[in-house]
């Protein structure tokens, strides 16, 4: 059986960004869990770092549990955070990602950009601080990536993130099926957006996170 790793960042006494009473960690659990029923439905194994908000486990052992378990992909959480102008979607991959890895990731940002219009910041290598590598992306021995999935820090991007919840959990199930080469069999791709909600879709990546990831 192909399996999956997801992996919900930060948890417990670490909040992750926030804004106001929203906290990353509870935003990208939400996601996980509506995630890993869909990616069962096609007959994938998911292994979840954690399902609720208590033992949380380290960097370190979110990795072996992936790697223990033979996982095929791992993808982990997030939400950024910036000022509050800084807008949209990326994933980031190991500074010397290879082409497939990069691939793979772009398959997951394809299908999340298509759900509604917003900044596509790109597949990234590294990280935007002063450390070449985010942990998840250095103790997986399987292809990873970090999502970030819209900015907790902008109205319209929580706005986005709670009206196409499920558009955005599909597509993130449908990109980890095209990454992993399982074809994803459902009526109809995630819907998109109409044209009528469409923002400005600006190109320039805005000032990045101003904290440290996982």
């Amino acid at each position: 059986m192909v399996k999956i790793c997801l992996d919900p960042g930060h948890g417990g006494t670490d909040p992750g960004a926030l804004l106001g009473k929203r906290y990353e960690k509870d935003d990208v659990l939400r996601l996980a869990l509506a995630v890993k029923p869909l990616l069962e439905a096609q007959g994938l194994g998911v292994v979840m770092t954690r399902t609720d908000d208590n033992a949380v486990p380290s960097i370190s052992e979110r990795c072996q549990m992936a790697n223990t378990a033979g996982c095929a992909y791992y993808l982990s959480l997030h939400r950024d955070a910036a000022g509050p102008a800084a807008h949209g979607i990326s994933l980031w991959v190991h500074s010397r990602a290879n082409d497939p890895t990069v691939r793979k990731a772009q398959y997951i940002l394809d299908e999340l950009l298509a759900v509604v219009p917003t900044q596509d910041r790109g597949v990234q290598k590294g990280t935007p601080q002063n450390y070449p590598d985010f942990g998840v992306n250095v103790y997986t021995t399987m292809a990873s990536a970090l999502l970030e999935l819209g900015f907790i820090t902008n109205a319209d991007d929580n706005d986005r993130f709670d009206r196409y919840f499920d558009q955005y959990a599909e597509a993130v199930a449908w990109g980890l099926c095209k990454a992993v080469g399982v074809t994803y069999t459902a009526k109809d791709k995630p819907a998109e957006a109409p044209e009528s909600l469409a923002f400005n879709l600006n190109k320039r990546c805005n000032s990045g996170c101003n904290r440290r990831k996982e």
